[in-house]
């Protein structure tokens, strides 16, 4: 009788899976390209390298779902002078069980400075982004993210739309502690 005993409580922590909660933290770097397309009645499009760096920061729960902010700065060149945004977006995740995660964000603000002559500020309307992450390496996450971001430009005088649009590669360290 004390074996049986035993046998069920060593197979209890074997095969129960506990649910598990934590904070969560990922600083990330990466590149990717950037195109921007400004509403005027020619429809210029323009593309550009970009590079950015930021971090996730959140709570992860149930052992595979995570939600938090996600904050990252980055950096392009649009009409040979120097751009940055500054982004801020709410994100919800999941781990999936064959070494991939995935998350979608949606931000929540971003400011874009530009530096080119005629182009007055831009106004945050709305944005999105989702992503996926190969997790097989260790320590780090290889991410690809799409995202899509709208401004609202003042162009010598006018309020045109400008719809940003990025694909980028970055690599991140997922921290659960």
């Amino acid at each position: 009788m004390r074996n049986l005993s035993l046998l069920s409580v060593l197979a209890a922590f074997l095969f129960v899976n506990t649910a598990q909660a934590g904070f969560l933290i990922e600083p990330y770097v990466g590149t990717g390209q950037f195109a921007s397309t400004v509403d005027l009645a020619s429809e210029d499009e323009e593309k550009a390298t970009l590079s950015t760096m930021g971090a996730r920061v959140g709570y992860g729960f149930l052992g595979t779902l995570y939600a938090g902010i996600d904050y990252a700065n980055q950096t392009t060149e649009v009409s040979n002078e120097d751009a940055s945004m500054t982004n801020m977006a709410a994100f919800f995740g999941v781990d999936l069980p064959i070494l991939l995660r995935a998350w979608a964000k949606y931000y929540v603000s971003s400011s874009l400075d530009l530096d080119i002559t005629g182009v007055g500020d831009a106004d945050f309307k709305d944005g999105y982004a989702v992503g996926i992450g190969f997790t097989g390496l260790p320590f780090v996450s290889l991410n690809l993210e799409l995202q899509n971001i709208n401004y609202t430009v003042d162009v010598s005088g006018n309020d045109v739309d400008l719809t940003t649009a990025g694909t980028v590669f970055s690599v991140s360290l997922p921290l659960d502690l």
